[in-house]
């Protein structure tokens, strides 16, 4: 009953949706605010919904590819909205989601969302607004990144050319306008030279892919997985069995590592997180609960991605409505994928307000000790910060944040934001990512996982190596 009465509101809202935007066409609208900028995805979509709920999911899903971004943005907020409204009743009536205790919570989520509320309307109103807008700017430029930087709507283009294209917008841009080029590049090849092939190979290792830069190597793969993700996403509805949802997954997972260079799988792979938590939002248990099964790491790549899409969802890039720190503690089905979630809203409150580092230092006040002893924002911090130095070496952004003081008077503020931010944006610069890309291993900082372990254990193996080699030369 819950998908059903869900799945009914969705429809209801994206047939207003479109309804709407389509009088606004015939008014005169700007093509640029009524047209949908992207084609969907390539390959084949479910024909038979096993259910009603299935089959006004899959009509939804369809509809939306029809919205301009005014519309799309618009849906995607609101249907999170009346979808955790549904949720209410629901558990009200029956057994709650989640393995945290809903009621029990409730009242400090309450209190939580009421602080960062009055916080909005008084002295922090700039700051969350800045937030918001900084969130915006870089969704609408992954989102559109084809008009942003000229690539044609149709046919093959110049790898080469709009590489560079990509990487001049800006070196605070580069992570996000390269991601959505290896998106665009991805399909684009996809469907000319593979004729979108469950088979297909070489994608970003083959023909023009050999000429990209090592520096973009991270979110071309990020890119790769996002292409792959919405479309293998289509073939399942809400009651998929799980066989399919097991085939289905089984594919995505073979595509990535068929078309992906050694070391970069995971960057594709946690993209499946993202595109079905912030495109796909229902079909999120089903899909977890499959790929735990299938595979244990996938799915680790998957809650990071899903943490990722948490931040960037329109539902909640007014922090003040909505907290994704919130929605995560509703929505992580255990312990584990709790913390990943918060890693992964880490990751991008971090890099995407880089350029005002007292946005994060109000995060370090609200959640910092909270949050410290589960490493969840130290590991973030560092894994986006390693991300934005491979892919701008010597990132003029990081360096003016690793001199950042925080304003605040509290010494214990100073305290966390040293030991949160300050040394693993420090260690990303000069430890993390010089050693994971010397051990091409940096598709690790797609995962919550202790960096410092990981490069101990590396930098052990080269020492092992080193001396191995010493005493075959001496002996």
């Amino acid at each position: 009953m819950r998908e059903f009465v869900a799945s009914l509101v969705s429809f209801c809202l994206v047939k207003t949706l479109y309804t709407l935007q389509q009088t606004a066409k015939a008014l005169g609208a700007s093509p640029a605010l009524v047209n949908a900028k992207n084609p969907p995805g390539p390959g084949p979509e479910v024909q038979n919904a096993p259910t009603i709920a299935s089959g006004l999911h899959n009509s939804t899903r369809r509809t939306v590819e029809k919205l301009g971004d005014p519309a799309a943005v618009a849906f995607i907020a609101l249907d999170e909205y009346t979808s955790k409204a549904v949720d209410v009743f629901a558990n009200i009536l029956g057994r709650p989601r989640g393995y945290r205790p809903y009621w029990s919570n409730l009242p400090g989520q309450i209190a939580t969302q009421l602080d960062l509320a009055a916080a909005a309307v008084g002295p922090n109103s700039a700051l969350y607004t800045l937030q918001a807008k900084n969130t915006r700017y870089i969704f609408v430029l992954v989102r559109n990144n084809p008009e942003e930087i000229g690539i044609p709507k149709q046919g093959e283009f110049d790898l080469a050319d709009f590489h560079d294209k990509a990487y001049g917008i800006g070196d605070f841009e580069n992570i996000w306008s390269v991601e959505g080029l290896g998106h665009v590049y991805s399909q684009r090849t996809w469907i000319l030279k593979h004729n979108v092939s469950e088979d297909a190979h070489g994608i970003l290792i083959d023909g023009q892919a050999r000429v990209l830069s090592e520096k973009s190597l991270c979110m071309m793969h990020a890119g790769l997985g996002l292409c792959l993700a919405e479309s293998v996403i289509k073939q399942l509805t809400l009651h998929s069995s799980e066989k399919e949802v097991e085939r289905v997954l089984r594919l995505f997972i073979k595509l990535c590592k068929n078309n992906s260079r050694p070391g970069y799988v995971g960057a594709a792979l946690e993209s499946l997180g993202l595109v079905t938590r912030c495109f796909n939002y229902p079909m999120v248990n089903l899909v977890q609960t499959v790929l735990a099964e299938v595979d244990p790491i996938a799915w680790e790549y998957f809650w990071r991605g899903a943490g990722r899409a948490l931040y960037f969802s329109p539902g909640h890039m007014m922090q003040p409505l909505f907290s994704p720190w919130i929605a995560a503690e509703l929505e992580a089905p255990n312990e584990r994928a709790f913390n990943i979630l918060k890693a992964g809203i880490s990751w991008p409150t971090n890099i995407v307000n880089m350029r005002h580092p007292w946005i994060f230092e109000d995060l370090i006040k609200r959640r910092g000790a909270a949050e410290e002893m589960w490493g969840t924002i130290r590991n973030g911090v560092a894994a986006s910060t390693t991300m934005a130095m491979d892919t701008t070496p010597n990132h003029p952004v990081v360096k003016a944040y690793l001199e950042y003081k925080p304003q605040s008077r509290d010494e214990k503020v100073h305290e966390l934001w040293a030991k949160l931010v300050h040394e693993p944006v420090y260690r990303a610069v000069h430890r993390y990512q010089p050693i994971l890309k010397r051990h091409n291993k940096l598709e690790e900082v797609f995962r919550f996982q202790d960096l410092d372990a990981l490069v101990d254990r590396l930098e052990a193996s080269e020492k092992k190596e080193e001396t191995a080699t010493a005493e075959v030369v001496a002996g």
